[in-house]
């Protein structure tokens, strides 16, 4: 694994009970090198020359993986900026979510919204569409991020249709990458789609496995920011992994619900111990997540 240097924490370890289980379930967040990964392959595309061949990213993980997290803080990197005296905004990265209706006038007049730029308020719907790649290419973006794409599979046919020629128009008129992120069935518009094919980077990012790199080293975080007396062997101990993994599936966000559970059961029960005979109790206590 490359990692950067590890997290800090405080030490809550000497605190007390009531102390350390309201630490705990404020929770926290566990940077790892597949996230870091991630980020740093937005922020390649960012950097890409404009002629480059790839100008499409698929992004897909199962829901609760964190993805939304990891575009919220690449977006972060890139805000919105005002370039010298002549004052024209520029925009380089945009986020936004499909909007539930499936109109894709509806998109627009939110993303216009969410910009606020002046001059590109409220449109009348006929031009709102053109108007608002219009502003995107004068805005100098250089990527649009589409989150959860596989809802367009649940749109009217010329909702989708309406949605797959605005990331064409992105791609093709306006030299603008495009990062659509969702459910693995996404990626196959890239191979059904003769004006995306061969243009597609696909980013897999999956459920963890009980020997995966991304999760000893999540759990190597949760240990360091855990205030247990004893932290026990949570990264060490094969069968207490493939143990967490059974429960969780893998999901990242149910990990973390069924460990701070976990936590909280070692401190209120004496133990003050993350290891398998801890977990054995606290699975037979029927803990809810």
């Amino acid at each position: 694994m490359s990692r950067n240097p590890a997290q800090q924490f405080p030490d809550m370890s000497k605190a007390s009970v009531p102390e350390r289980i309201h630490y705990i379930r404020e929770g926290t967040y566990f940077d790892t090198s597949a996230r870091r990964a991630l980020r740093n392959s937005l922020d390649e595309l960012v950097r890409t020359p404009s002629d480059c061949d790839n100008k499409l990213m698929f992004i897909t993980a199962p829901a609760g993986m964190g993805v939304t997290r990891i575009l919220d803080e690449f977006a972060a990197q890139h805000p919105k900026t005002t370039c010298g005296r002549s004052g024209k905004q520029i925009v380089p990265v945009v986020n936004e979510l499909i909007h539930p209706s499936g109109d894709i006038i509806d998109y627009c007049d939110a993303l216009r919204v969410d910009l606020a730029i002046p001059g590109y308020g409220p449109l009348v719907r006929q031009v709102s569409y053109s108007k608002t790649l219009e502003l995107l290419g004068h805005l100098h973006t250089r990527i649009v991020i589409l989150e959860d794409f596989h809802q367009t599979d649940s749109f009217q046919k010329h909702q989708r249709v309406s949605y797959q020629n605005y990331v064409h128009y992105l791609i093709s008129k306006y030299d603008i990458r495009v990062v659509l992120t969702g459910a693995p069935r996404i990626w196959r518009w890239a191979m059904e789609d003769e004006q995306t094919l061969g243009r597609s980077l696909h980013l897999q990012y999956r459920a963890w496995t009980p020997h995966e790199d991304d999760f000893i080293e999540f759990l190597e975080g949760f240990e360091r920011w855990c205030p247990i007396s004893n932290k026990g062997a949570l990264t060490s101990d094969p069968k207490l992994r493939k143990a967490i993994i059974t429960k969780t599936h893998g999901i990242c966000r149910t990990v973390m619900q069924v460990l701070t559970g976990f936590a909280i059961y070692a401190i209120v029960s004496d133990s003050e111990r993350l290891d398998l005979d801890t977990w054995l109790h606290y699975r037979d206590q029927d803990q809810p997540l």
